[in-house]
């Protein structure tokens, strides 16, 4: 790893003045020496070490009439100012007017302690109490398509609960590379760390030994002696099983910039007031202000306990004492592991583009303080200084690993069966070639994008292409809207090699078309068991793929019939995503990420599950190691050979959607004999890993096969298309042939009456 650059504070601090005469090193000296007496104050609930807040209303030393106030200073109420002089700052719970303690002017905190060296250190006090609840609830956690990096979820299970966090950022001793977070959730090592992938919850790797929790503040920071106080580091290492899944980008997309590398020698005051910026799993993106160090937060036995930075609301300098000072913010549960990067002002760069994020801390916990009147209250990041964490690991951190890798590598698939089916249409309809045409962009993308292979901000943006909105858009806990759905994942699959009662599989049950029927699936589930866990499969996941193609094509019958040219469009786009599944050996069979038959024993030889087992399918990992990474990286060749699609034939038009189930279950039978999953799983074990090494031993074995299980998938969504159009007459139904905008797509799909998810035991009745 190369050495690093030491930190150029001078974009991201304020200036420096002529206040600025005492170091940090005094007030950390100060504190130690009065904290006693401090605390034994009334309402006194913690200490930290700062610059003089001045209330937002008082005036600024240019102007003219000068004013300041005498009621309580608060957080919010208060600001760090470019001439604020260093102090310490005491947090009370509740401010009391001096004229109470005139008969024990002792129990009043004094304005400064005089040092022995006859120096005064001044004192700022805050009324800031404690609230023990927060009626702010954590939003839906939003979980990545298929890359992981600094700002994206992780679960841990504990006790038998899931709890979820926050990827601080990747890091490497040389050797290995880590995912670095709070030690609170990778536990002891040796524990199992999840994540979710594109709606699917997945082993991610493993945490190590290497882990801090709290260490002597004077071991931390040997420049500081101070006693009985220990610094709260609570960092945590996970070794990673498929470093191809990872990412150094943030979750907004920038490249993180060096590490502010601080220690002892050289962290200083000029830290407070700094604008900063946290990536949260749950809080999402967070604009902070550095508002105090070494925040002394807790007493227990005899001894102290700090955190290096407390992160609270950004300041906003004003110029006239009625402008709000402050941008609320709120770090909410998830947010553990967060990282805070220093962000430059624009105003201090000169550059068109700001300089980058410079990684800075480790956010293991959260203050909440009382607001007055109604306001909620507000919540204040505690964090760990990431250069002390990784020094003491000896880890640095990794800045430019899959920095290039697109966010939605599953999406291509889908996309380029989508972009690709208009041009498998025929010459029946001129006016559904001109409406496809036209909304290729609502649908999927044109070829550029395409061809580049970037749709980051699916699931997270106001727009979603059609051809994904069943996973992005719908699928449970993969976009943030708010519009997911509870069935909607059973709709996207079934696994038709998988046997029942009597050995039978529904590939062999549906050769008989009467088997075409959901509520004889319904029964065939009743009769089959989870392989790994022996359980009955629940009615969410109980694969229905056929019949959703069954549900669109008679919805698209009838858009066409009442000229609802905007519901045809979007229910077309949608169908191409089922449609794309079908074609795709590993959404149709129980080996779909692995050999549950088969399955890998696992013992743990660490932490508290040390001598238990779990198993895994063989060769877990295949699914996205072929759907993902193998299209996305040949997604030149598949692009040019999906334009060769055949054109539909008249004699290929259908008029149901019992129709439409049947050659989705033809479609299902073709790619099994052209794909065996079974093979693919076998080829994925045999090369013994996954990343770049298995997709291409997967496209070496596979990739023709798999063009024409994509071409067959194309040419039916291009049957269907016109079948459709046909039966209801869209030709001379529908007027209308332009493209619709995207706010027109989205609120209709945003509608949970538009093309309902349902289980398979509610879609039969739908379809009657």
């Amino acid at each position: 790893m190369p050495a690093q650059r030491q930190t150029d504070l001078s974009l991201y601090q304020f200036d420096e003045t002529e206040f600025a005469h005492l170091s940090l090193s005094d007030l950390i000296a100060a504190r130690d020496l009065f904290h006693l007496d401090l605390v034994r104050r009334p309402n006194v609930v913690a200490t930290a070490i700062g610059r003089y807040r001045i209330r937002s209303g008082d005036s600024w030393p240019h102007e003219k009439e000068q004013h300041h106030g005498t009621g309580p200073r608060r957080l919010d109420n208060s600001q760090v100012r470019p001439y604020s002089w260093p102090c310490i700052l005491v947090f009370v719970s509740q401010w009391e007017d001096p004229a109470k303690f005139a008969s024990n002017p002792d129990g009043m905190v004094p304005k400064s302690f005089l040092m022995p060296s006859g120096s005064r250190v001044p004192i700022c006090v805050i009324e800031a109490p404690h609230e023990s609840q927060t009626p702010i609830a954590a939003p839906d956690i939003i979980h990545p398509l298929n890359n992981i990096g600094p700002g994206s979820p992780i679960i841990a299970s504990v006790q038998g609960q899931d709890y979820v966090a926050t990827v601080t950022c990747l890091v490497s001793d040389g050797h290995t590379v880590y995912a670095l977070t709070n030690r609170h959730v990778t536990g002891e090592g040796g524990e199992i760390v999840e994540a979710e992938l594109g709606g699917e919850r997945r082993r991610i790797g493993v945490s190590t030994d290497k882990q801090l929790t709290k260490l002597p503040f004077s071991s931390v920071y040997p420049n500081f002696p101070v006693k009985d106080t220990f610094v709260n580091l609570d960092v945590g290492l996970i070794e990673l099983d498929d470093i191809s899944r990872w990412t150094t980008k943030s979750r907004d997309g920038r490249v993180l910039g060096p590490m502010a590398d601080f220690s002892g020698a050289n962290l200083s005051l000029s830290l407070v007031g700094c604008q900063v910026r946290g990536f949260g799993a749950a809080g999402g993106e967070m604009a902070g202000e550095i508002q105090a160090l070494f925040y002394r937060y807790k007493s227990s036995g005899g001894f102290e306990y700090v955190a290096d930075l407390f992160i609270g609301p950004r300041a906003t300098p004003v110029a006239k004492a009625s402008e709000t000072p402050v941008k609320p913010f709120a770090t909410l549960p998830g947010d553990s592991g967060a990282l805070w990067a220093l962000e430059a002002a624009a105003d201090k760069t000169g550059a068109k583009e700001a300089p980058p994020m410079i990684p800075l801390a480790v956010q293991w916990g959260r203050s909440i303080v009382h607001s007055v009147g109604e306001a909620p209250p507000r919540n204040y990041a505690l964090a760990t200084l990431l250069s002390r964490a990784c020094a003491l690991l000896d880890v640095d951190p990794v800045r430019d690993w899959n920095v290039d890798q697109p966010d939605t590598w599953g999406a291509l698939g889908h996309f380029s069966i989508a972009a690709r089916a208009r041009l498998a249409l025929s010459d029946s309809f001129p006016n559904l070639k001109t409406l496809m045409k036209n909304n290729l962009e609502i649908i999927s993308h044109d070829d550029a994008a395409l061809k580049k292979g970037d749709f980051s901000g699916m699931g997270t943006e106001d727009f979603v292409p059609m051809a994904d909105v069943p996973d992005f858009f719908w699928k449970t806990r993969v976009a943030k809207q708010g519009f997911d759905r509870e069935f909607e994942g059973g709709n996207h699959f079934a696994d038709m090699d998988q046997k029942g009662e009597g050995g039978k599989t529904l590939l062999d049950l549906t050769k008989d078309d009467a088997f075409i029927d959901p509520d004889k699936w319904e029964a065939f589930y009743d009769g089959v068991r989870d392989l790994l866990s022996g359980k009955h499969i629940a009615e969410g996941r109980r694969g229905l793929l056929p019949f959703r193609v069954w549900q669109i094509f008679d919805a698209m019958c009838n858009f066409a019939k009442r000229g609802k040219a905007k519901e045809f469009v979007c229910a077309a786009g949608v169908l191409t995503h089922y449609v794309g599944d079908a074609c795709q050996p590993l959404h149709i069979s129980y080996l779909h990420d692995g050999d549950p038959e088969n399955p890998v024993k696992h013992t743990f030889t660490k932490g508290k599950k040390a001598g238990k087992t779990e198993l895994r399918p063989l060769g877990q990992g295949v699914h996205s190691a072929y759907e993902d990474k193998m299209i996305f990286d040949h997604r030149m060749e598949i692009l040019d050979d999906l334009a060769k699609t055949s054109h539909v034939k008249k004699s290929e038009w259908i008029g149901t959607g019992r129709e439409a189930a049947k050659l989705t279950i033809e479609l299902m039978r073709s790619t099994f004999k052209l794909l065996p999953p079974a093979r693919i799983v076998k080829i994925y074990v045999g090369v013994g890993k996954g990343g770049k090494a298995a997709s291409d031993a997967l496209w070496s074995k596979f990739g023709e096969d798999t063009i024409s299980a994509m071409q067959a998938g194309t040419h039916l969504v291009a049957v269907l298309w016109e079948s459709a159009w046909n039966a209801g007459n869209g030709e001379a139904e529908v007027q209308r042939t332009s493209a619709l905008t995207h706010k027109e797509a989205m609120d209709i799909v945003k509608d949970a009456k538009f093309l309902p998810s349902m289980s398979i035991g509610q879609i039969g009745e739908a379809l009657k």
